[in-house]
């Protein structure tokens, strides 16, 4: 009796393939054109700092440590936490159930997975990190201006005086435009290193900010409630 063939040799739709292959062209040219230029140990330090054995442990040292009345615990930490977990469980979820392999046309010896499923591409669980962060820093901008104007942060008041000259809302918008650059730096490194191919990242960050929204708005409804 013949055995089955496993996932991952099944034959996709005529469609499928043909985006594939066009995903993989412009993703492995990409990678080409770009590595003998880029800064190799730059790109890895963002892919570290994205990375959620170090961002979720970060978050909650910090969440703790900030006082309980701070408006940056329930707008911006407690977002972040929730958030983390959620996408954890999408993308892993979405790796096991697509099973594509990461490009053929880098070396993947250097990087270290999470969990056994991020020996898959689909999609770029960096990518959708990086950008709920960005969004969820967005969306919560009014609320860490608040926080900047709270006299429970002393600190971050004396800095904003002393470098944006007491103008609270620049400073948050800068940091949200900071927060942003790294954000998209990173999800363009992922195809530079070739960790990923254009189509990963690109869902990878839609599916980012979709889970920001969604978080935001299921903890803005469980205050209603």
């Amino acid at each position: 009796m013949g055995r089955k063939p496993p996932k991952s040799t099944a034959v996709a739709p005529p469609l499928f393939r043909r985006i594939a292959s066009l995903d993989d062209s412009i993703s492995r040219y990409i990678h080409t054109f770009t590595s003998p230029l880029a800064p190799k140990p730059l790109l890895r330090s963002l892919e570290h700092l994205a990375d959620f054995r170090l961002f979720f442990p970060v978050t909650l040292s910090l969440f703790f440590a900030t006082p309980s009345h701070s408006p940056l615990r329930p707008h911006l930490l407690l977002p972040l936490i929730l958030c983390s977990l959620l996408d954890l469980i999408f993308v892993g979820f979405l790796k096991f159930l697509i099973r594509r392999p990461r490009p053929s046309y880098a070396i993947h010896g250097d990087y270290s997975a999470v969990v056994p499923v991020d020996k898959f591409s689909f999609p770029s669980g960096h990518s959708s990190r990086v950008c709920f962060i960005a969004a969820i820093f967005s969306l919560s901008r009014a609320r860490i201006v608040e926080a900047v104007a709270d006299p429970s942060h002393p600190r971050l008041a004396l800095l904003v005086h002393r470098w944006i000259e007491g103008d609270e809302a620049m400073a948050v918008n800068l940091l949200v435009a900071a927060v942003w650059s790294w954000a998209l730096t990173t999800v363009v490194s992922r195809v530079v290193l070739g960790r990923h191919y254009v189509l990963d990242v690109g869902f990878g960050a839609c599916l980012g900010v979709l889970e920001a929204l969604f978080t935001l708005h299921f903890l803005n409804f469980t205050v209603l409630v």
